[in-house]
């Protein structure tokens, strides 16, 4: 029997309860029911198995809501996935933890109204009576708690899920602004290089420049030491006339000079001849 059928009366719409089974209700014989005690406790017995109808009914939609939330986890990560799945998720689960509070204050109003204060059972029900509503009582306990569990467990799974992708996300950003990095980094590279071998190429114009200035500079130095040469060589060739005149005198002053001397003594013999025959 699940929680669905547990605490209702020959069930709704008039249908009978399971067969074989005596529903939750029927703990005591209705027709030993004469005296107003007993009208009194079948009262209280109709009483108590709506509100355990009721609290079933809860958790039948208590579990149907948890259901609804186990499909939206599952798109979670898909193409289904998106702001509006988040938000109906969100809406959810808002809804199952009220439907989850309304259930938990249901069961407690009904385990005070089953047992007193002191914990004994309630005095206006059978023995028989109260292990059925003990037993209904202890099932939608446990099966309410079960899919409390469920729903706790399915938050942390959707929780993990979400810390899960929303990780996968930021690796993926970080790995998409670090090829954006590396790409600006090449391009910054490849312009340093540019630069550089710009700077070199200029270098290397400025070394040529300089060097065919050199070379220029080398080139009238020694058309200049030519031009001397020519001047001096001009020079030494028109002072060579000169020379040659001068040498030409001197060997004419030479010439006279020595025939002076000669006249000179020949004079001086002559003077000596003449002072003798004196």
């Amino acid at each position: 029997m699940s929680f669905q059928d547990v605490g209702r009366k020959g069930g709704r719409g008039g249908r009978s309860a399971p067969r074989g089974r005596r529903p939750v209700t029927s703990g005591v014989n209705s027709t030993s029911m004469s005296s107003p005690n007993m009208d009194n406790s079948s009262a209280a017995s109709k009483e108590r198995s709506g509100l355990y109808s009721q609290a079933s009914d809860s958790i039948l939609q208590y579990q149907k809501n948890v259901g609804l939330l186990e499909n939206m986890y599952r798109q979670i990560g898909t193409r289904s996935d998106g702001p509006v799945l988040e938000t109906q998720f969100r809406v959810q689960v808002g809804v199952v933890n009220e439907l989850g509070s309304k259930i938990d204050s249901q069961l407690r109003s009904l385990e005070s109204k089953l047992f007193s204060a002191n914990g004994n059972l309630a005095t206006n029900m059978s023995r028989t009576e109260a292990a059925q509503y003990r037993a209904t009582h202890v099932k939608l306990t446990r099966d309410f708690r079960s899919v409390e569990t469920k729903c706790k467990k399915l938050l942390l799974e959707t929780k993990r899920k979400r810390d899960y992708l929303e990780a996968q996300k930021r690796n993926k950003l970080l790995e998409e602004q670090e090829r954006e990095q590396q790409k600006k980094d090449s391009l910054n590279s490849g312009d340093a290089l540019l630069r550089v071998q710009m700077q070199e190429d200029q270098i290397a114009r400025e070394i040529m420049r300089e060097r065919q200035e050199e070379i220029q500079n080398i080139n009238k130095g020694m058309h200049t030491v030519n031009e001397i040469y020519k001047d001096l060589a001009n020079i030494v060739g028109s002072q060579q006339v000169q020379i040659d005149t001068i040498e030409k005198d001197t060997e004419i002053s030479k010439t006279n000079t020595e025939s002076a001397l000669q006249q000179v003594e020949k004079a001086n013999q002559a003077d000596s001849q003449q002072c003798i025959i004196c």
